[in-house]
């Protein structure tokens, strides 16, 4: 038993090591990909289960909520009873007529594409710790899992302090900044219609400093044995909601449905929105935050997502159930903690085993 478990010591030693070295080449998993060799490294490897494409026996119908009118006394009832009825069961739903341009969606893709598509040289002084404003890197959890996903991040901090555009890459700067802008406005408006979708005012969920917004820009490209790993390992999202753009005829992001995946297509000119953990949280499990994943990208055309994250950010607040939302027939379900512990836990756990409301349930 003792040598089993030495080598299984040393495997991992090695795969760290591999690891830090691919780190340090500042290429990428799109340096890989151009290497144009038809296996993959092995600290990409995951196991059969984690790539497993197995359907469910039912197919449920993701909910397209139409945002048109949404501030009107007329239409508002009927989105506001949508959106709650998305929450409560998927987790998941799509948006149109959010206010959104939609000619930004194409330029705010290309724009990134074209950055990801640089030589190494022209990205490499983005390769930083993901506690600065701007970086660029592989993987959220690589100190849990010592296990890669096939995808590069481009990370944008967007709050609580308002981000100098500057920072930002400059061949998709410009794009990024109205993105934000234009993403950050129907955050907005979705965290009132999530609000007044509990019984609550339009401000409630706002009232949480719903203000530390996260960008990522992930950049999937061609996996010769995609069928060893994943674009983004399973997981659920840390924050209140996050909203998606994809290109429209993108393929590979899933959500668990009973026990099998579910593909969740966008519609054209929509928008992906799901619930985090804490959202399931701050509403004693009122939204549910749903496991999803990416599947890494099988086509020569690389496959590029933007998720931007709603998120509290004040670090020494407490948070919990909203105490509007419990009662002594419903208790709450969560124990309190600060945003800083709260983070704190995300970052040392392994992403794909637990969410974080495994970790304050009562």
């Amino acid at each position: 038993m003792a040598s089993t478990i030495t080598s299984g010591s040393a495997e991992q030693n090695d795969k760290v090591k591999e690891l830090k070295q691919f780190y340090e080449t500042k290429t990428g998993v799109k340096g890989i990909s151009d290497s144009g060799n038809d296996s993959i490294p092995s600290f990409f490897h995951y196991p059969p289960e984690a790539v497993a494409k197995i359907k469910p026996t039912s197919l449920p119908e993701i909910p397209v909520i139409d945002l048109a009118g949404f501030d009107s006394p007329d239409s508002r009832p009927a989105i506001v009873d949508k959106i709650r009825t998305a929450c409560t069961t998927f987790g998941f739903f799509q948006i149109i007529n959010h206010g959104v341009p939609l000619e930004l969606f194409d330029r705010t893709l290309a724009a990134v594409k074209a950055f990801f598509e640089l030589p190494a040289e022209g990205k490499a002084s983005f390769y930083r710790e993901k506690t600065e404003r701007v970086s660029l890197g592989y993987n959220l959890d690589m100190n849990a899992t010592k296990t890669a996903n096939w995808r590069d991040t481009l990370q944008l901090l967007l709050g609580p302090t308002p981000l100098d555009p500057n920072e930002i890459p400059e061949l998709c700067r410009n794009e990024l900044t109205q993105w934000n802008r234009s993403v950050g406005r129907v955050g907005e408006v979705l965290s009132g219609l999530m609000s007044e979708g509990l019984g609550l005012s339009a401000g409630r969920l706002r009232e949480l400093s719903m203000k530390e917004t996260v960008t990522m820009a992930h950049y999937y490209p061609y996996c010769p044995q995609a069928d060893l790993t994943v674009g983004f390992t399973p997981h659920t999202d840390l924050g209140g909601f996050t909203v998606v753009l994809l290109k429209k005829d993108s393929e590979g992001l899933q959500f668990k449905y009973e026990d099998g995946w579910v593909d969740l297509k966008p519609v054209p000119g929509g928008l992906i929105v799901n619930i985090g953990d804490f959202g399931q949280i701050v509403t004693n499990k009122e939204y549910k935050s749903i496991v999803h994943r990416v599947l890494a990208n099988s086509y020569r055309e690389a496959r590029i997502s933007i998720a931007t994250f709603f998120n509290p950010g004040a670090g020494e607040n407490t948070y919990g159930p909203l105490r509007e939302l419990t009662s002594t027939e419903k208790p709450p379900l969560y124990r309190n903690f600060t945003w800083n512990e709260y983070v704190g836990s995300f970052y040392t756990r392994e992403l794909s085993i637990d969410s974080m409301t495994s970790y304050f349930k009562l």
